[in-house]
């Protein structure tokens, strides 16, 4: 057992990891036009149904995957917003997303239709049972990962630095296996650039 004046300080420390600020939304804008990018920690299909273009899937989950995930695939330079959408803890998000070394700068809540009434209309993704088009086929699977033929292999912890790799004519097809990790390829792709991106999930 911690003695009292440790346990103060260890109560604090937690206390402040897991504080998430309200941020207005034009300050949020502010922080987006600085290079930060918002934290989407809805499921994979509510994310593909429609989110804030070139935010970024992170699957909400209690254990270390989520934080995990951003340590892998994201620069630790990057700044972070979370997206109030009703889904997740967002204390937990932020300490967890903290302790792997981003700094998060707060949440917005209605993130969407704020976006939508202040920037433009929303993305959404197709989610598609192949190929779609003559366009680029971008598989972000594991190095080891059997690629499909034709496919632009780059795995997901690759994407961020080599986005500018993936050429956009014709729109993107991102492989997805089960996609949970795959579905943070999007917003990466978005803030490079691609508009046009369909998701094809093979499991």
């Amino acid at each position: 057992m911690l003695p009292d004046e440790l346990r103060f300080w260890y109560e604090y420390a937690m206390l402040a990891t897991s504080t998430v600020r309200d941020l207005p939304f034009n300050e949020v804008l502010a922080n987006l036009d600085g290079g930060a990018a918002l934290v989407d920690l809805r499921s994979i299909e509510s994310y593909l149904e429609v989110h804030v273009p070139g935010s970024l899937e992170l699957l909400y989950e209690f254990g270390p995957g989520m934080a995990a995930r951003a340590r892998d695939c994201l620069p630790l330079s990057l700044p972070l917003i979370l997206l109030d959408l009703g889904q997740g803890d967002l204390g937990h998000a932020a300490a967890s997303l903290r302790g792997k070394g981003f700094a998060v700068l707060g949440k917005t809540a209605d993130g969407i239709n704020q976006w939508a009434a202040t920037r433009g209309a929303p993305a959404s993704t197709d989610l598609v049972k192949e190929r779609a088009g003559d366009g680029t086929l971008l598989h972000v699977g594991d190095p080891g990962a059997r690629a499909p033929e034709g496919a632009l292999h780059i795995p997901i912890e690759l994407l961020w630095a080599r986005a500018s790799e993936v050429k956009a004519q014709g729109g993107v097809t991102v492989v997805a296996g089960y996609g949970v990790r795959s579905a943070l390829a999007i917003g990466i792709l978005e803030r490079a650039g691609v508009e046009q991106i369909s998701f094809w999930k093979t499991r």
